[in-house]
């Protein structure tokens, strides 16, 4: 029941008002022109997601088999992420192969985590009829991940560039699952927070102006985390924040084409031409998406650095003559992740050095660019998806 207000305390704001309405009334003195709040600013757009779900599953959709709970979908979740380096020499570009193997086995469970995410993801894209049982599997086990605070706790420093490219792969399929049917609205609020979270984790380092990886590739992938998580959760200073970091990358390429701080990495120069290259190509995709055209900015820088990545490709020579080492750790011709962003490049730019290369080399996966690349990019004449295993 509603109490009533004692006469005494309603009395005096009843004559507060009587006499600011006898002033207003008074005769001789104009009302005074209402007041109306300042103009609002209208609210940004909404984020939007490089991946077109439905024209996708339009285009290259294919019947699957249901999809089934893995032992790798079942992992714990990894709140520490520990890896071991495994470079021998002060440039990393000699790798000790056995330490190389101990980071391997290290990583090794969270890596089948990841990519079983990323495929299950890809099975809600491309499932026509679209089976809605691929998102579920895939979000349930992210917002299991989410609740238990995953990727937030200590991290050495190769642990800390695996949770950089984990936080990307997982962000970037999440993108393509996060408004299916199939996926649980306390789940998706849960995930959306999370991946925000460790977004924040990971931006500090990066934003040390006079160290290197704060200018060079892993500032490139880190970037491509956050961005991505930004779209994920609606936060658009992490999506800027990201944007940034593919525009300390643009600006650095000469117009030969060349990042210099990757030319440092003496015979794995190519290598990290590459390595670089794909993180910022699908950081031009987020921004494009959202009206941001990176692909123009220092007048076309990122169209050089394809070029000269994709002369390097079909012929190491260019970058054996600028470091003065044999360059090692790319496959002729290229494959997999060495040419992942070459699909989104592709679509937009087409080159016939490419179209040759994927046409043997499809469906091209790299679950650091979120996984099927063949299947979220390429036109629907290249070829029928293929489930992956």
């Amino acid at each position: 029941m509603k109490r009533e207000q004692p006469a005494s305390r309603t009395l005096p704001l009843v004559l507060v008002l009587l006499a600011t309405a006898c002033r207003t009334a008074s005769p001789g003195v104009a009302p005074a022109p209402p007041v109306t709040p300042a103009s609002a600013s209208p609210a940004p757009p909404a984020l939007r997601s490089p991946f077109d779900v439905e024209a996708r599953r339009a285009q290259v959709g294919a019947a699957l088999p249901a999809p089934r709970a893995t032992p790798a979908l079942e992992l714990a979740p990894m709140r520490d992420v520990d890896g071991v380096s495994f470079y021998a020499d002060e440039h990393k570009s000699v790798i000790d192969p056995d330490l190389q193997e101990q980071n391997q086995a290290a990583l090794r469970p969270l890596r089948a985590f990841v990519k079983e995410v990323t495929r299950l993801a890809d099975g809600w894209m491309v499932s026509r009829p679209a089976d809605a049982r691929h998102a579920a599997l895939a979000g349930g086990a992210l917002a299991r991940w989410a609740t238990a605070g995953a990727l937030l706790g200590a991290a050495n420093q190769q642990g800390a560039y695996e949770r950089e490219w984990t936080l990307g792969s997982l962000a970037l399929a999440y993108l393509k699952i996060r408004d299916a049917p199939g996926v649980d609205p306390a789940g998706r609020a849960a995930v959306d927070a999370w991946l925000c979270a460790v977004a924040r984790l990971v931006e500090p380092p990066y934003e040390r102006p006079g160290k290197t990886s704060s200018r060079n590739n892993h500032a490139y992938w880190t970037g491509l985390a956050v961005s991505t998580a930004g779209i994920a959760c609606q936060d658009r200073a992490l999506f800027e924040w990201g944007i940034a970091r593919a525009r300390i990358g643009i600006a650095q390429v000469g117009a030969d084409g060349i990042l210099p701080l990757e030319l440092a990495r003496e015979r794995r120069a190519l290598h990290y031409h590459v390595f670089a290259l794909a993180p910022l190509v699908m950081l031009a995709e987020l921004a494009a998406a959202n009206g941001i055209a990176l692909y123009d900015e220092n007048d076309h820088a990122l169209r050089r650095l394809a070029d000269r990545v994709i002369a390097g490709l079909a012929d190491p020579s260019s970058f054996e003559r600028l470091t003065g080492f044999p360059q090692e750790q790319v496959t002729t011709p290229p494959r997999g992740a060495d040419l992942a962003w070459a699909e989104p490049w592709q679509a937009r730019f087409p080159d016939a050095r490419l179209a040759a290369w994927l046409a043997t080399a499809r469906p091209v996966v790299d679950v650091r660019l979120g996984g099927d690349l063949t299947a979220a990019f390429a036109a629907a004449a290249s070829r029928p998806y293929t489930p992956r295993p």
